[in-house]
């Protein structure tokens, strides 16, 4: 019964029952359902007899059993299981890659169909302020932030995770209550340890998106930003894509490079190399890959 009652206050979906074990520690079950009060202190865990209730509770906001409500006042709240697979899946990867495969696509669905279900339905309304860059503008980004710059895991690689593209790629710059950061889950950096990893990234073959708040270097298989795309049917709109591919034919040479870089199809061999530029989003991974620059961005 009290599996019953943590199942409901946490918001767990079927696919995470078989592994609640590895998600959760007996204490987190007992404390989530035990606990009453929306908005709750540290005397009030105290109160229900843990014997560390400040330890408890830093620890379960790292773990993202509990999210800060009011830093000054030292109140928490209940956070839920969507923070909660989040923060799993870039912290505790090795536990999390030993669920099934079968547990991991479930757990993955329906994260995705939860990212998707916040975001705003018009589909002709770019509902984050996410943007495809290429190489040359996500560096000029970096070197004109003067915030502090952290460097997280990739959360889309890292629960669907069998592209085998590196994961240790996100950089942010998000450091406020409930962050990642925040939570003592980020590496701090700096700006040419950020640009270092984006360099990195372009020639793994990822993308870049760029938004207020961080830089993402994304693939096509995982990326939950392309995956939402195609879903909504958004290409060029969202996330924002202003360029879009140019092809020079007669500079080709046939090596194939971009048919191999390209996530989404855009070059294929029929003879000759071809072009779709209907599939393009413009983030320019292929331009850095030509040898004899045949390629190059255009306005979209």
């Amino acid at each position: 019964m009290k599996n019953l009652v943590f199942i409901k206050k946490f918001q767990i979906p079927e696919a995470a029952y078989s592994n609640l074990d590895k998600l959760f520690t007996p204490e987190e079950i007992d404390f989530v359902s035990r606990m009453e009060q929306k908005v709750f202190s540290e005397e009030d865990v105290r109160a229900m007899g843990f014997s560390d209730p400040k330890g408890f509770l830093e620890n379960s906001y790292k773990r993202g059993i509990v999210s800060l409500s009011d830093e000054e006042k030292g109140t928490f709240r209940i956070s839920d299981f969507y923070n909660r697979l989040d923060i799993f899946s870039i912290s505790e990867t090795e536990t999390y890659r030993s669920f099934s495969k079968e547990d991991r696509e479930a757990l993955d669905e329906w994260y995705f169909d939860a990212y998707c279900s916040g975001l705003d339905p018009d589909p002709d309304r770019p509902p984050t302020a996410d943007e495809v860059m290429p190489l040359d503008e996500v560096l000029d980004f970096i070197d004109k932030q003067e915030r502090p710059v952290y460097l997280n895991y990739c959360d889309c690689r890292s629960l669907r995770g069998d592209c085998g593209l590196p994961t240790k790629t996100c950089i942010t710059y998000k450091n406020g209550l409930n962050s990642f950061a925040h939570r003592g889950l980020s590496e701090q950096i700096d700006k040419e340890k950020a640009k270092e990893i984006v360099r990195k990234a372009d020639q793994a073959g990822l993308m870049h998106t760029v938004n207020p708040n961080g830089i993402c270097n994304c693939c096509g298989d995982c990326c939950y930003l392309f995956r939402g795309q195609k879903k909504r049917n958004s290409l060029g709109i969202w996330p924002k894509a202003s360029y879009i591919i140019n092809f020079d034919r007669s500079k080709c040479i046939q090596c194939g490079k971009c048919v191999k870089r390209c996530s989404f199809e855009v070059f294929y061999k029929e003879g000759e190399i071809q072009k779709d530029a209907s599939k393009c989003v413009g983030c320019g991974v292929c331009v850095q890959s030509c040898p004899v620059n045949a390629l190059s961005l255009k306005g979209r």
